[in-house]
């Protein structure tokens, strides 16, 4: 039977040093690990943002903070026109995106306010309503 060389030896025995867990290391921490619940576990209530004739598009109630550093990086490395057009798709849906984008009624003005609330409130700045949207014109 031949032996194992040397360098072999010592490989296998760094990859087991490696792997060890540490024990005791949360006892040694000041601070409890943080749980975040399962998405399946979260209920996403949401809020009318828009109408394209009679047919409502919402939004969120409480837009996650993964939204928002998604959209902080996109923007630092794309700008911020090329990252809010990811930002919409995720907080409003494929099927609301599209549908703003195939609207020949949409104009300027309106999907600047929209994209302006998206981002607002995916960044915590916008003031969360209760109640009826308002619309500027």
């Amino acid at each position: 039977m031949a032996s194992t060389p040397a360098r072999t030896r010592q490989t296998a025995a760094a990859r087991k040093r490696s792997a060890a867990k540490p024990t005791g290391t949360a006892a040694a921490l000041d601070f409890e690990p943080v749980r975040i619940a399962a998405d399946d576990d979260v209920e996403e209530e949401r809020l009318p943002l828009f109408y394209i004739g009679d047919t409502e598009y919402t939004i969120p109630k409480d837009i996650p903070p993964g939204v928002a550093l998604q959209y902080l990086r996109t923007a630092g490395e794309m700008g911020e026109q090329l990252a809010a057009p990811v930002l919409l798709t995720r907080v409003l849906g494929q099927h609301a995106y599209e549908a703003l984008e195939s609207s020949r009624a949409l104009t300027d003005d309106q999907l600047q306010q929209i994209i302006q609330i998206v981002v607002d409130l995916s960044l915590g700045r916008g003031e969360k309503k209760e109640g009826k949207a308002t619309t500027t014109r």
